[in-house]
């Protein structure tokens, strides 16, 4: 049990938007040695390496949106899951949203999605960046859940032929290890104050009650209805349909609503260009 990477744990406390391999992947017990780098004195100094770095062509900034996103993560989840720091991806577009040398911004996207902390806070600032200068996204190779919830908000999506898109939805994983310990002896006992009912839910060594089941499954619910008005603020072309979990490549995204054109990113900063002013230095 001493090998629980960050990242299940981290189920416990919020609500992730990824697609279902990813989930999987990233909550699997015992996937890699729990490497503790908090104690490691090059802790900082490693963080700040693994930050994505903005990237400048002319006027226009590329921001990077890779990997499963979450807030604050531990450098070993950064390491050996690809876990980015929403932080980080905030930070690029308020820097380049109010950057004035800067007259467009291209998202470069490539990301299965994340979790809820942090992530709707990017979608914003997208959209507020998009009110000043001209934002387009660009999906590579991957920009599904929480990834697509910040894309959608560009003036405009484009993605490869080859790209996955979607994965509109929401999902919570919790794992019941009652049984396994059991088996092996071992018996957790949990105190809570009596009204306290959805205090322990999930706690290892515990199996959810009905109404820690119906809690999560509302804030499920919750968080999808916040997902789903996001997209909806920016794309309402995008059909219920296309909003049930499912992913769709290139021209299916396009023929869906999902995106509005496909090519490549050459092509997207081509499009980027079209709506910067003359007056740039395009």
């Amino acid at each position: 049990m001493s090998n629980l990477n960050n990242f299940a744990k981290r189920l416990a406390a919020d609500i992730p938007l990824l697609t279902a391999d990813a989930l999987a992947f990233l909550a699997a017990p015992g996937a890699r040695d729990n490497v503790n780098a908090a104690e490691h004195p090059a802790f900082s100094k490693f963080r700040e390496q693994m930050k994505p770095k903005l990237e400048m062509r002319g006027n226009i900034a590329i921001v990077p949106v890779q990997g499963a996103l979450a807030y604050n993560p531990d450098p070993s989840e950064m390491f050996y899951d690809g876990v980015e720091d929403s932080r980080s991806v905030l930070g690029m577009l308020k820097a380049a949203a109010s950057d004035p040398n800067v007259e467009g911004i291209l998202l470069r996207m490539d990301t299965p999605g994340g979790m809820l902390l942090g992530g709707p806070e990017i979608a914003d600032a997208v959209k507020n960046a998009n009110r000043s200068k001209p934002v387009v996204a660009h999906a590579g190779g991957l920009c599904a859940s929480l990834g697509y919830m910040i894309a959608s908000q560009a003036r405009e999506v484009v993605a490869n032929k080859s790209a996955i898109v979607g994965s509109i939805g929401v999902i919570a994983s919790v794992t019941d290890w009652s049984g396994y310990l059991a088996n092996l002896g071992i018996k957790f006992e949990y105190f809570t104050n009596a009204a306290a009912k959805y205090k322990a839910a999930g706690a290892l060594g515990t199996s959810l009650t009905d109404d820690q089941r119906a809690n999560i499954q509302a804030g499920v619910e919750s968080a999808f209805q916040m997902f789903r008005s996001t997209v909806l603020s920016a794309r309402p072309q995008v059909k219920s349909e296309a909003m049930q979990g499912q992913t769709f490549r290139g021209s299916e995204a396009k023929a869906h609503g999902l995106i509005d054109r496909v090519g490549d990113e050459d092509f997207s900063i081509s499009i980027l260009k079209s709506y910067i002013s003359p007056k740039g230095n395009s």
